[in-house]
């Protein structure tokens, strides 16, 4: 059966984001270990040229949306995008109309068009995109293209939901009962697929393509509150999404607290600090994480400044992990930059900016420790460092032992999708 896959498509990447590319990396190892090192993997990345340049072991394509918008330049959209669609289920059904209605795009979009019809099966990232407060137009519009071409889609571990009542919803329940499986990586993703009327037979709970990264041989550390000198690696981020206020007025309050953090760990405990993230060092991707630290770095004291450093380089997953090792503990915004943190063996304090965050590390018995950004402040985020310190001196045995079964879990993605292509090749 696994003979039959060759030539896999991965859709819906953000290579120029770090933790994405981490999931990148980590599913294309997840795929080689289940259907064999040979197969054939080609990305869909919005900024194919640039992903390309930091990861030249990669073959890279625009997605298909961004084609039909520079094909399009704004003009007549929907229409060129039905024209499209067309083309791919004519591909299917009547492959001598859909190959001449293909000759009627340009050679990109027609190139990138290919790549689905020529694929075996097509793999949309994971992540956390299917949330209401992004646009995933051009998402459904890959999964419609996958469809249309009879191709078996499967999303791989995501955070997706709520999903409010509107014809968005609908549309996406009605291309999501179609997809051939969908991978979630907490329960609260799952309800919310359950809630939109997807059967559970075509979701699996499993854990993040990322924790793949990790080492076999996983060896964690534990952090003491009264170490000396330690040793801080903070990951922030710009946040837009605030629930409570305005988006200024939130990241005011996050400046804030971490300004105050970092003004206790140098002060109160001797540390060195690094601000050091998933996103930085990309000219090319919308933000930079650095630029959020520097924010911080203004509202400390200029004494303290001989001891915090901002980290700008560019590393890829490997080099990002392997730089996360020489810590001693690691506060993290960046979901990926935490979850890497533990790939490392380096204990870690999140900040929840979604639910993603929380659910992961309650299953670590971090719940207490996490931060909700809605909820930060000075006193907010010294506790809860307070807490995850004291968590890592007591209970490092058993939340490395939860990493490792967190990789053992993204390993399993493979074996449940082995499992469902089997399945419905038996029942053809």
């Amino acid at each position: 059966m696994n003979r039959r896959i060759r030539k896999i498509l991965i859709t819906n990447a953000i290579a120029l984001n770090g933790g994405d590319a981490a999931i990148l990396h980590a599913t294309i190892a997840i795929l080689r270990r289940c259907f064999g090192e040979d197969i054939e993997v080609t990305v869909h990345d919005m900024a194919a040229r640039a992903s390309a340049r930091y990861y030249p072991g990669l073959s890279f394509r625009r997605d298909i949306y961004s084609d039909i918008a520079e094909w399009s330049r704004g003009r007549a959209r929907p229409s060129l995008a039905g024209l499209v669609v067309l083309a791919a289920v004519m591909a299917r059904n009547v492959p001598l109309l859909g190959g001449a209605l293909q000759t009627l795009l340009p050679p990109p979009l027609r190139r990138t068009l290919n790549d689905y019809v020529e694929a075996d099966l097509v793999v949309s990232s994971g992540g956390t995109y299917l949330v209401p407060h992004y646009s995933f137009t051009s998402k459904l519009f890959d999964f419609m293209i996958a469809e249309a071409l009879g191709k078996p889609l499967v999303l791989f571990t995501q955070s997706l939901g709520p999903f409010p009542r509107s014809r968005r919803r609908l549309l996406l329940r009605a291309i999501l009962r179609r997809a051939h499986l969908i991978l979630v990586r907490d329960e609260r993703s799952f309800n919310h697929l359950e809630e939109l009327g997807i059967s559970p037979e075509r979701v699996v709970l499993c854990a993040d393509a990322a924790f793949a990264l990790a080492p076999e041989g996983l060896q964690g550390r534990s952090f003491s509150p009264q170490r000396p000198a330690p040793r801080i690696a903070i990951s922030v981020r710009d946040w837009p999404h605030f629930k409570s206020g305005s988006g200024e007025d939130g990241m005011e309050r996050y400046f804030r607290a971490m300004a105050v953090l970092v003004n206790d760990l140098v002060l109160r405990r001797d540390a060195t600090v690094t601000f050091i993230s998933t996103c930085q060092g990309t000219p090319e991707y919308w933000t930079d994480d650095s630029r959020t630290a520097e924010e911080i770095l203004r509202r400390l004291p200029n004494a303290l400044h001989k001891n915090v450093t901002i980290d700008r380089q560019f590393r890829r997953p490997a080099e990002f992990i392997a730089e996360l090792a020489t810590f001693d503990l690691a506060v993290a915004t960046r979901l990926h930059a935490a979850i890497m943190s533990l790939c490392a063996g380096t204990p870690v304090l999140p900040i929840a900016y979604e639910f993603k965050t929380t659910e992961l590390f309650r299953r670590f018995g971090l719940g207490e420790a996490v931060i909700d950004i809605e909820d930060i402040s000075p006193e907010t985020v010294l506790d809860a460092f307070e807490k995850g310190a004291a968590f890592w001196s007591a209970h490092a045995e058993e939340a490395w032992a939860t990493a490792k079964e967190e990789r053992a879990a993204a390993f399993k993605a493979g074996d449940y999708l082995a499992q469902s292509l089997l399945s419905v090749r038996l029942a053809e």
